[in-house]
């Protein structure tokens, strides 16, 4: 039997989605041990790992809840104290990422097309690329939160939303703005329909999940583990966080700079003599600009629909029920993840938008899916042009040798390098 590629409606497409999911794959996984010194904010994560690990007392420098330091203790502890070691949670779970979206996708809109689409513009995306070759939690939070979604949209009973609370408290466990998906999870719960709405009761699991991930996490460390001394451990960690707030940071941006590409952080600079290596979470340009595009359609699209009958009209002949409704799930589960940063007042950074980001990839693969039943050629042109700009980018994102005068080339502007 002969393997054949996803259908499109231009034959051409479906491989050219499947050469884009192959080429992320292996751009995240070459080489990731490089370079043998620590990169972006690994030194914080990896010392308090390591503390996990031989029961010593926790500096505090990471203030983040204990599951990912947790997990990278255990991958010391499995493939010994190395940058492979340190790199491999994220890259594990940032290669579940591209499963998972391709899963959300494709449940949400009912489409196969619409999952392999997610699949591949997360994979082909130096944002996601880059933070799955880094010993950094925020990559890890983000396939939680996706495991959280993907349970809400798939759930047919108690057993389904429990578990979707479950991966709730998981997400909050890596670190506390993973607790923001809580939301649209229930969101997504009430408006499928699937489950009876009371279910969403499961949801008060969520802190006893919490709960029992810093007791773990104090037991390893020598720390008393009773409740009272995990909500102690807390506040002292909320407060020492919160505590950087007014603190200057040349990386700090604004989130609602993260919708023009202001200030992504490069991750890791390794100089061979006169060829560089850089490690840029710049996003996809392309990709990026379609998912604003659609971010920026949904309010505008909605708007006039309800104000006109004919535009309403139009939508019901362009986007099904389902379209609809995933489209809104997405919508609240993107500003669900931004609520925090509206405020300006907690220090914000490129990475905090990495999440948001997954579901703008997903509502992006449902609108390019929809496009692909009337403009296939334009869709299997767009997928192409998007593969071309993968390549471009793929030394700056996977650190692959380069010039430096080709690396300015890619980066081109300051605050990108």
């Amino acid at each position: 039997m002969i393997w054949r590629a996803p259908r499109f409606s231009h034959p051409a497409t479906g491989w050219l989605a499947l050469l884009m999911i192959l080429a992320g794959v292996v751009l995240r996984i070459q080489d990731v041990g490089y370079p043998f010194y620590f990169g972006f904010d690994e030194e914080q994560m990896v010392t308090a790992a390591r503390q996990f690990l031989i029961g010593v007392p926790d500096t505090g420098e990471c203030c983040h809840p204990p599951l990912s330091k947790v997990m990278m203790s255990a991958s010391i502890l499995v493939f010994g104290d190395n940058p492979v070691a340190w790199r491999f949670p994220s890259l594990l779970l940032g290669i579940q990422s591209i499963v998972l979206v391709f899963l959300i996708a494709r449940a949400l809109f009912n489409d196969p097309r619409a999952g392999w689409l997610a699949a591949a513009f997360l994979a082909a995306d130096g944002f996601a690329i880059a933070f799955s070759r880094d010993a950094f939690p925020e990559g890890m939070m983000t396939c939680f939160v996706l495991w959280s979604m993907l349970a809400a949209v798939t759930a047919r009973g108690w057993a389904g939303v429990l578990t979707c609370a479950v991966l709730v408290g998981l997400s909050g466990s890596i670190k506390w703005s993973g607790f923001q998906v809580g939301l649209p999870a229930c969101f997504a719960i009430l408006i499928l329909r699937r489950v009876p709405w009371y279910s969403i009761a499961a949801f008060a699991v969520v802190p006893l999940v919490h709960l029992g991930v810093w007791m773990i996490g104090l037991q390893l460390i020598g720390h008393p583990s009773d409740p009272m001394s995990v909500w102690e451990e807390i506040r002292a960690r909320q407060s020492r966080h919160l505590g950087f707030v007014r603190f200057s940071n040349p990386l700090e941006s604004s989130w609602y700079t993260w919708l023009y590409l202001y200030h992504p952080i490069v991750l890791k600079t390794a100089y061979l003599g006169e060829r560089i290596r850089v490690a840029s979470s710049v996003s996809n340009p392309l990709l990026f600009a379609a998912s604003d595009l659609c971010l920026l359609g949904l309010p505008i699209v909605g708007t006039a629909a309800a104000i006109s009958a004919r535009v309403r009209l139009r939508c019901r002949e362009w986007f099904d029920v389902d379209d609809r409704k995933a489209f809104a799930i997405l919508g609240v589960s993107w500003m669900s993840m931004m609520l925090l940063w509206f405020s300006g007042r907690i220090s914000s950074y490129w990475y905090h938008y990495l999440t948001p980001y997954g579901f703008a990839v997903i509502l992006t693969a449902g609108v390019v899916a929809r496009l692909d039943r009337r403009h296939g050629k334009s869709v299997m042109l767009f997928i192409a042009l998007a593969l071309v700009v993968l390549a471009y980018f793929a030394p700056v994102w996977a650190e692959l040798p380069i010039s430096v005068s080709e690396a300015h080339r890619r980066l081109i502007f300051k605050l990108w390098r």
